[in-house]
């Protein structure tokens, strides 16, 4: 699989969360714990291939504003007043930004600062929105026994602390990353890089007006 075909997957597994969401069915919510730790390694990735400084500005302002616009249809939806996941992915590359800036020991205060700031914002999935990209962008290959361990921890203190347990089968997200081919990797289309923004609000539209009928 290609970095291109995962993104393309975490966007099925998304969708097939918030309809499973809609419609109460546990088993497509199960499925769809997988969407938002692929997004992170995406999202990972990419960072790793940019240049932070002069990337990072223009993608955080595009996160934003596409935030904003779905923040409505998001709240209608799910009926929760925390911000949605476009919003945690740009305060991802706002944390990314300055410890890649910062020297020593300040990357560690920095990336504790990211956690706790999106626990106490209330962005989607909380602290684990920070630890779940950081933890990606540290994965090389299948992962070693301490990035396992890492990984393993991380998700289950998120999934006992938030309450929701079905977090968990996101523990198996790697298993599907294993079958990443970078080989098979391109640069996405202009309409590849943007379809995502669009159809994130789009959708949570569709599903809110749903919601509203039903």
């Amino acid at each position: 699989m290609s970095q291109n075909q995962i993104k393309w997957l975490a966007t099925l597994l998304m969708v097939i969360d918030h309809v499973g969401f809609l419609l109460e069915a546990e088993p497509m919510r199960i499925v769809g714990r997988l969407s938002f730790p692929l997004f992170a390694w995406v999202l990972a990735q990419n960072w790793k291939r940019q240049e932070p400084e002069s990337s990072a500005k223009p993608l955080i302002t595009r996160l934003m504003l596409f935030g904003i616009i779905s923040q409505i249809p998001y709240t209608i939806l799910f009926f929760k007043l925390n911000f949605n996941i476009l919003i945690s992915f740009a305060l991802i590359i706002v944390t990314f930004t300055q410890i890649h800036k910062a020297q020593g020991h300040k990357k560690i205060l920095i990336m504790i600062l990211g956690l706790v700031a999106a626990q106490l914002w209330g962005i989607d999935y909380g602290w684990y929105a920070i630890a779940c990209p950081l933890l990606m962008i540290n994965l090389k290959g299948k992962g070693d026994r301490m990035w396992w361990i890492s990984w393993i921890v991380t998700n289950t203190i998120y999934a006992t602390t938030s309450g929701y347990l079905l977090q968990l089968f996101g523990i198996l997200t790697p298993l599907i990353l294993a079958w990443h081919k970078p080989a098979k990797d391109r640069k996405p289309t202009a309409v590849e890089k943007r379809f995502f923004y669009y159809f994130y609000p789009i959708h949570l539209a569709g599903l809110a007006a749903m919601r509203t009928i039903l």
